[in-house]
């Protein structure tokens, strides 16, 4: 038994037991009190389960017990059109009462789904600003670590113009330099997990390092 069907029986068996009560009531009252009224507490019950066709079969079963109380309760010395009016107007309260009672239900669950929509639509905006701001982070990492390549290559430069060649040991340099450089983008690419850090000119960039520094620490406390 799922959820739903459990609240329908829950739900079922106290607006069947109320009914039932204020039925017996009926047929132990005068005609002349708008013991019909009574009902509107079993329309209210009625609105825990979440059916709208539910309380609409209950606000007709509790009109139908309105005129089986009124042929079941003793006679009494008041006029007939007011025994009738009574009873009409039980009918009248019930369903104003359903019908209102629904509409209000509506409105709240509309409300509910709208708030559902923004909260949906401001998670998504955060993340597009969250995607925005790794995206902002990386692009700066990068330049970062182009930018210090692309400076260094400046005093090659000025080799090449003084000596029109680079020394053997400037090669090795040269070398050694495009393979960090091409590591530290490699590890950029590679990350895990993002972390930021600052980088010149307080902005923020992506620690790549950060994984490197970790093991390190392990292997010092396992050392």
């Amino acid at each position: 038994m799922n959820k739903s069907t459990a609240v329908n029986v829950r739900v079922s068996l106290w607006c069947g037991l109320g009914a039932l009560l204020i039925l017996l009531i009926d047929f132990n009252t005068s005609l002349g009190i708008a013991s019909g009224v009574p009902y509107i507490i079993i329309v209210l019950i009625s609105l825990k389960s979440p059916g709208k066709r539910y309380t609409i079969a209950v606000a007709i079963l509790c009109t139908v017990l309105v005129w089986i109380g009124y042929l079941g309760s003793p006679p009494s010395d008041v006029e007939m059109y007011k025994t009738y009016i009574n009873r009409f107007l039980s009918v009248l309260a019930i369903w104003v009462t359903t019908i209102l009672t629904l509409l209000q239900r509506d409105s709240i669950n509309q409300l509910h789904q709208e708030r559902l929509k923004n909260l949906q639509s401001i998670r998504e905006t955060e993340i597009q600003q969250e995607k925005l701001k790794v995206l902002r982070a990386t692009m700066r990492t990068v330049q970062d670590i182009t930018g210090n390549f692309l400076n260094n290559l400046h005093f090659f430069k000025l080799e090449i113009d003084r000596n029109n060649s680079l020394s053997p040991e400037s090669m090795k340099k040269l070398n050694q330099m495009t393979q960090e450089t091409t590591m530290r983008l490699n590890k950029l690419a590679n990350l895990n997990e993002i972390r930021e850090k600052k980088l010149a000119g307080d902005l923020i960039g992506i620690d790549y390092e950060q994984p490197a520094k970790e093991n390190k620490k392990r292997d010092a406390i396992d050392g």
